[in-house]
């Protein structure tokens, strides 16, 4: 059990530490190679790039986690606290089954690139870890997203019995 809330509350976290660690480094070695060594790496700034795709797909579920998800609540701040509660209720439905279905329109998306055998032109590994990222990603952010429901409706039945 310890290694279920660990990984709840710090799995994405290490991800996209490890993910910025690895674009700051491939950046920092194509700089050196360039401009100290007078030679480019071919596969660097391919790297970093899906390295960057896949930390911008991870990082959706970790602002829901972390509820610092871009949105506008201002009508959702004007409302009583009855109607604000069944609003943001609302709203996190709406947020958990549209992620749901992205993540579900995404496997067959990733399956079909799988299916070609296409690998990236620098580094040559199968296109489909890449496009995984899309799987990953919408998978943590529903899954996120169920979490973030099912505290906000514990808080409203909690401040509804008290």
């Amino acid at each position: 059990m310890k290694i279920l809330r660990w990984l709840d509350e710090h799995f994405e976290e290490y991800i996209l530490s490890g993910l910025l660690v690895v674009i700051a480094v491939v950046m920092m070695l194509q700089v050196i190679m360039r401009y100290v060594f007078n030679a480019s790496l071919s596969w660097a700034e391919e790297a970093s790039r899906y390295a960057f795709v896949w930390s911008a797909l991870v990082s959706i579920g970790y602002t829901i986690k972390e509820n610092s998800i871009l949105k506008v609540d201002t009508l959702v701040e004007a409302l009583p606290a009855g109607l604000k509660h069944l609003l943001i209720t609302l709203i996190n439905l709406s947020v958990t089954l549209f992620f749901g279905y992205l993540f579900i329109s995404s496997i067959p998306a990733v399956k079909r690139v799988v299916l070609t055998g296409q690998t990236s032109p620098a580094l040559k590994i199968p296109l489909g870890w890449i496009y995984f990222a899309a799987i990953a990603g919408f998978f943590l952010a529903t899954v996120r997203s169920i979490q973030k429901t099912g505290q906000d409706l514990g808080v409203s039945i909690r401040k509804k019995g008290a």
